[in-house]
């Protein structure tokens, strides 16, 4: 049997909780999207050095909060 695991809340104290398990894979899919038209803009576009300098440090974040939890 493989393992299963439930998440319980007690709602509506923990409402914001709920919501953030409830929609953390559109989240991460929705970072996933940024992160890839930034590498997309830095690879096959022209950016001027300010917007490849910001769509780096985009990506820098994504990948540190990604990697930090």
């Amino acid at each position: 049997m493989s393992p299963v695991a439930t998440l319980r809340f007690r709602l509506p104290d923990e409402q914001g909780d709920f919501d953030a398990a409830r929609l953390g894979r559109q989240a991460l899919l929705a970072l996933w999207e940024i992160d890839e038209k930034c590498r997309s803009l830095l690879k096959h576009g022209q950016p001027s050095d300010e917007t490849a300098r910001l769509a780096e440090e985009i990506r820098g974040m994504i990948d540190g909060e990604l990697l930090e939890t």
